[in-house]
């Protein structure tokens, strides 16, 4: 029964680490979203940097943005190998003798670096809102939401 109960849960902290590794080290959000053109930093003209073509900057702002991103980078780069790192020590617990506070304590402390590297990725995001003006914003937040920048949005839908 208990060799059961171990499988069953070693089975279950292996389905939520998987699911933290695909998540990667940003939180499964609609701010993770949000954070997304900050984590892309290419001006490059590919399709990664398309939007940045769309915002139309000048190229004050271009190197604005160039600086905020090089700022957080060494920050970012941390905490993502911290994430790394704790996932693995997480897998090793789960498939090791640990206790089951050893291991929810790795989880919470790789949790608390996910929101850790969450909040750097959104601070940048404001800062580069900040730099913006209304129509770069607007057209922004639409990239950051997946939406195709329109000049007005659509009528609400009636329902009857």
């Amino acid at each position: 029964m208990l060799i059961r109960r171990v499988s069953i849960l070693a089975v279950a902290m292996i389905a939520l680490s998987s699911t933290i590794a695909l998540a990667k080290p940003t939180l499964v959000s609609r701010q993770v979203i949000a954070q997304t053109p900050t984590s892309v930093p290419r001006t490059n003209g590919g399709k990664s940097g398309g939007w940045l073509k769309d915002l139309n900057l000048t190229s004050e702002q271009l190197q604005q943005i160039k600086q905020i991103r090089n700022q957080s980078k060494p920050q970012i780069a941390q905490k993502s190998q911290m994430i790394r790192q704790g996932q693995q020590e997480l897998h090793d617990l789960i498939a090791g003798t640990a206790t089951k506070e050893q291991v929810r304590d790795k989880y919470k402390e790789i949790k608390l670096v996910q929101q850790q590297l969450a909040d750097v990725q959104f601070e940048n995001t404001l800062a580069i809102r900040e730099i913006l003006n209304p129509e770069q914003r607007r057209i922004f937040a639409d990239r950051m939401y997946k939406k195709n920048p329109r000049p007005n949005p659509p009528p609400a839908a009636q329902h009857n």
